[in-house]
């Protein structure tokens, strides 16, 4: 497979989200009053963080110029070893779930300098289902250098690659279970440390099973 062909639905989700973000920002431009325009919100929906109207209505769509280029060229650059078209489908869906849960804040800044009633549910349901689809994809990983849980030991023995990954799969599944139930059912203020207990706590328990599961192969 060459280079080109890989993610061609990554590469052209991208490309309609750059150019929705872009002209939804000239469209409404023209309808929202110069001045300060929310862009940092806390959980309850309420902004927090303002920028002037021209950059609000930009950054975003530059943002994810910026983050499509990256993962454009990030395959290209590689080592030859890495085989990350193996990986193919974690890679695209971590490329597509970050790039639409970002268009889709986009959407909300934009939407909320017009006044429209928009819920901020979607936005919080976001890690949630971004961690449950990536972990459905995580068992289907092989060893590459630029996604997947790349530890000393997972890189250095493949046996420990695909160890680890069998068990980060339900690990990251379970994670974002938790965060979707806490975004529908928890109060906003505490939605914060929920999220960041349940992707750290995740991480930490895939990161030491490479170690353990290392130490037990070299053992055995």
């Amino acid at each position: 497979m060459t280079q080109d062909a890989k993610w061609p639905v990554s590469k052209l989700f991208s490309l309609l989200m750059i150019a929705v973000t872009t002209g939804l920002s000239l469209w409404a431009r023209p309808q929202i009053p110069e001045g300060p325009v929310g862009t940092h919100f806390d959980l309850s929906g309420t902004a927090i963080g303002f920028m002037p109207r021209d950059t609000a209505l930009m950054v975003m769509p530059l943002t994810l110029a910026a983050i499509t280029l990256l993962l454009w060229v990030l395959p290209y650059m590689q080592p030859k070893t890495g085989k990350l078209e193996r990986s193919a489908s974690v890679y695209a869906v971590s490329w597509i779930g970050t790039v639409a849960l970002l268009a889709f804040g986009h959407l909300f800044i934009v939407g909320h300098a017009l006044g429209w009633a928009l819920s901020v549910q979607p936005l919080l349901l976001g890690p949630g289902l971004l961690f449950v689809l990536i972990g459905n994809f995580m068992p289907k990983a092989q060893r590459n250098y630029l996604v997947g849980v790349r530890t000393p030991w997972t890189l250095s023995d493949e046996r420990v690659w695909h160890k680890t990954h069998r068990l980060a799969g339900p690990v990251m599944m379970l994670a974002g279970v938790i965060m979707l139930g806490a975004a529908l059912m928890m109060p906003t203020a505490y939605l914060h440390w929920v999220f960041l207990s349940a992707g750290i706590g995740s991480a930490l328990i895939v990161v030491v099973a490479s170690y353990i599961y290392a130490r037990a192969l070299k053992l055995t």
